[in-house]
């Protein structure tokens, strides 16, 4: 575009125009402006914008948006979300199933198990078995007998509670928790333990001097702590609300291990499910404690 071109575009754009709105039956002039083309599109680009900025806005913030083509509606987005809530959990829940099994396993087997991560503590420990007592080897009939839940013999044979352990009738045993019995000890129906019902925040006893050998969440019965006595003694306490102690720490009887709850799938309730297992064989807590 030459110089000359250019004059003349820029005396274009700057000349001004007259608009006028008259009366037709008079020809009275109502209203007039005075314009120029520079102006005129000056003010159609700030028209435009608006209307363009409104249109964002309300297909941003008004369920507008649900028309336009392509977008998935509000429905559809909040099963998304949940969905993948569900995915994330069921993913942790899976991972810390399997250290769980793989430690049980390494347990029984007097190996040293591996690091696992505790959500509620937010801290990730390292549990060894250097000062954990030897697992007799008689216990690993024990893990034979795992299935699905954990600590949980499906099938035993009513027999082998005939064989009663002298030692175990000579210890003293702490009271885990004060309450009432809503389920006894049944080895016919698979129910290898006691369930007592108390106060909400009411702490669980170690019921014997022992080292913890397993303390993390179930999917089945929540918050689980076990501990290994002397006199291959293994005591379980189910459904906890809150841990207070960690796999390796050493314990004394009566000592506060956790706080009841009513976590896990199998539990119906707030209260302490608690099992007593000598020998790889189950024991009825009510023989040796009185709740």
């Amino acid at each position: 575009m030459s110089k000359k071109q250019k004059q003349s575009f820029h005396r274009r754009m700057l000349s001004q125009f007259r608009f006028v709105i008259l009366n037709e039956r008079t020809l009275k002039e109502v209203w007039s402006v005075i314009l120029s083309l520079r102006n005129v599109l000056f003010l159609v680009s700030l028209i435009v914008a608006f209307l363009v900025g409104m249109g964002i806005l309300l297909i941003t913030f008004t369920p507008l948006r649900e028309y336009v083509p392509g977008y998935p509606q509000e429905s559809e987005r909040q099963l998304f979300i949940r969905n993948l809530y569900r995915i994330d959990s069921l993913e942790s829940e899976l991972l810390q199933r399997d250290a769980y099994v793989d430690n049980i396993r390494r347990i029984l087997e007097n190996r040293e198990t591996l690091p696992h991560y505790t959500e509620r503590d937010s801290v990730r420990v390292t549990a060894s078995t250097k000062n954990i007592p030897p697992v007799p080897v008689i216990d690993s009939s024990l893990y034979q007998h795992v299935s699905d839940e954990q600590f949980s013999v499906r099938t035993i044979a009513y027999e082998s509670m005939v064989n009663t352990s002298i030692n175990a009738l000579r210890m003293h045993f702490y009271c885990p928790i004060r309450g009432s019995v809503s389920n006894n000890f049944n080895i016919k129906e698979t129910h290898y333990g006691i369930d007592i019902v108390s106060d909400s925040k009411a702490p669980i006893l170690s019921v014997l001097d022992g080292t913890v050998i397993f303390s993390a969440w179930t999917l089945e019965t929540g918050y689980v702590i076990a501990l290994q006595h002397n006199g291959n003694i293994v005591s379980i306490y189910k459904h906890n609300s809150v841990l207070l102690k960690k796999m390796g720490d050493r314990v004394s009887a009566g000592e506060p291990i956790g706080i009841i709850g009513n976590t896990g799938e199998y539990t119906t309730g707030t209260h302490l499910h608690f099992e007593l297992w000598q020998d790889g064989q189950p024991l009825n807590p009510a023989d040796y404690i009185t709740f």
